[in-house]
């Protein structure tokens, strides 16, 4: 059981990891910075809008 979620673990790491340094590879061909964001590291962005209030 703890050695499944070990590697579960691991597995999303290297995903995570792989994910950045192929967007950074993209980025360098296109000539563009390399831009790292903490707080959202897959640059996850909602489907739908908030929904406003309309008075």
């Amino acid at each position: 059981m703890l050695t499944n979620l070990g590697y579960i673990f691991l597995i999303s790491l290297l995903l995570i990891f792989g994910g950045w340094a192929f967007k950074a590879l993209i980025a360098l061909a296109q000539g563009k910075p390399i831009e790292i964001n903490l707080k959202n590291p897959l640059n996850l962005k909602a489907r739908w809008p908030k929904e406003t209030k309309e008075k």
